[in-house]
């Protein structure tokens, strides 16, 4: 990307529906930007995902909001992408950004976390079980732009808090078997595996 070493990177990942309020998060990036405009040259928003229900490849309102907060030059919209793919973003990024108005689990914000990447989301659904307010990230009550603001401006200010904040995020996400019931359960299909084709040696042999 080009960028300096104390970038700000943060990411939006997720279909683009309202229920996520992707709008949330580039209305308080114009928040930051008005505050401190020397930020201008080291932030990047990368929003990675399609709108929810549509073939549109880019979503166009969203751009149009960026433009008219002036922060066009800074956002970039990026197609939804796979898994592995997902993980490279999370890992790029200097906090994962999660201000929707719903969310059962938060199930990106755990797999986030086990990158090693901090997150910044709303207070509700499952997401205040899935962060660590002021551990593995901040949670915001509500949805004001300038919470999410304020949030992003304490990693600006403190670069060194996304490394600390990011080591505790990815031992926070091992609290959920995050990476023990991944490799547990390759264990048990390969244990399967093998049965079925010793079973099938036996039967053949």
């Amino acid at each position: 990307l080009g960028l300096p070493q104390d970038a700000l990177i943060p990411l939006f990942a997720g279909r683009i529906q309202p229920l996520k309020a992707p709008d949330v998060l580039l209305r308080a990036v114009a928040v930051l930007l008005e505050r401190d405009p020397s930020l201008r040259s080291r932030i990047v928003v990368p929003v990675v995902g399609g709108p929810s229900g549509s073939g549109l490849a880019k979503p166009e309102g969203l751009q149009k909001l960026a433009a008219r907060l002036g922060i066009a030059d800074v956002v970039r919209f990026c197609p939804p992408v796979g898994q592995d793919l997902l993980a490279d973003w999370f890992r790029a990024a200097s906090v994962l950004v999660m201000p929707s108005y719903s969310e059962s689990f938060g199930l990106v914000a755990i797999e986030a976390q086990a990158t090693g990447t901090p997150v910044v989301a709303a207070a509700v659904g499952g997401l205040p079980v899935a962060v660590r307010d002021e551990v593995s990230g901040f949670l915001i009550p509500g949805h004001e732009p300038e919470a999410y603001a304020r949030a992003l401006g304490r990693f600006a200010d403190a670069p060194e808090l996304v490394e600390r904040m990011g080591a505790a995020a990815a031992t926070h996400a091992q609290s959920f078997g995050w990476d023990t019931s991944a490799s547990a359960t390759a264990d048990v299909y390969t244990a399967a595996l093998c049965d079925h084709r010793r079973r099938a040696r036996a039967h053949h042999g």
